[in-house]
């Protein structure tokens, strides 16, 4: 194997670590955010309950 040949191999190991820990953060952060945001849509259907009953009686 020549050595001219190791810096592509460098440039892929490098760049392949990089985008599977990018890949990884946008995975773990869309998975929080829609946690969060079915947490406030539940939130938003109790409270939309809650004053639906208040104004019945």
């Amino acid at each position: 194997m020549e050595s001219h040949n190791f810096g592509w191999i460098e440039i892929v190991f490098f760049y392949g670590i990089a985008l599977g820990f990018a890949g990884w953060q946008y995975w773990s952060v869309s998975k929080s955010l829609e946690e969060d945001r079915a947490k406030r849509r539940a939130k938003e259907a109790e409270e939309a309950a809650a004053e639906s009953g208040e104004e019945e009686t």
